[in-house]
């Protein structure tokens, strides 16, 4: 069904049903870690036992979808792509494509957004996820990357916590399924993460992500370009 919401320029949107719950739930609390991982299990769980129908039709999310064929790249001329983005870029593509393909028990429905802040703490105190227009076909260790990933930017200057947070977190997940084999690429999927947020703020005409966008695009290229010299990536895990 329909609602429209009141706000500037009236927007309308698909509503299933109302979740109820806290946004963005404190990472650091305990319990929090357990719940994202068991959740996340559980989306590639009903994924990989759900047969799809022979019509179905989401977005692909393979590495040649999100980098060769995203927006930024084949709009390499973005002012916020600075003098060598695209470069670093295909850079980045030309290395993951290198690595090979999945295993094909890795690929299936993902959530494809699968960051903190699509995910509540609910009254009951599980995690709930919303959000699912970017759900479409790729890796299952895209969706765990994307919410590593995620955690990782609030507490990049505390790795103990990242650590403790990731350990919990793939534990929980492991009790509810085993681990993506790809899981030992995990680098190559933070990269992928970070390319579709590129895409996804030089495609934007929104005014809000104007306001951090540029800001995040100029770190995200530079934290690929240091990686293409040698450096780990931001997040990687010693699997």
């Amino acid at each position: 069904m329909y609602r429209y919401y009141s706000g500037p320029g009236s927007t309308t949107i698909a509503v299933f049903g109302w979740v109820p719950g806290q946004a963005e739930p404190p990472f650091r609390e305990p319990g929090i870690a357990e719940g994202m991982g068991t959740v996340t299990g559980q989306l590639h769980h009903h994924a990989a036992n759900t047969a799809l129908p022979h019509d179905f039709a989401r977005p692909t999310w393979e590495p040649a979808d999100i980098l060769d064929r995203g927006y930024a790249l084949t709009h390499p001329d973005h002012p916020l792509l600075g003098d060598d983005g695209a470069a670093a870029l295909r850079a980045v593509a030309e290395r993951i494509h290198a690595h090979g393909p999945v295993p094909s028990s890795d690929y299936g429905l993902i959530h494809g957004d699968l960051h903190r802040e699509n995910m509540l703490l609910t009254p009951e105190g599980t995690i709930a996820v919303i959000d699912f227009d970017d759900c479409g076909l790729g890796t299952y260790t895209l969706d765990i990357a994307t919410v590593l990933s995620s955690i990782h930017r609030l507490c990049h200057d505390e790795p103990e916590v990242y650590t403790d947070f990731t350990s919990r977190f793939l534990a929980a997940y492991e009790k509810v399924r085993p681990l993506p084999a790809s899981m030992d690429r995990f680098e190559d999927f933070l990269l992928l993460r970070d390319a579709f947020i590129i895409n996804f703020v030089t495609s934007s005409t929104n005014s809000e992500v104007a306001s951090w966008g540029p800001r995040r695009v100029a770190g995200l290229i530079a934290q690929m370009r240091s990686h293409l010299d040698g450096q780990p990536y931001p997040g990687t895990l010693a699997i």
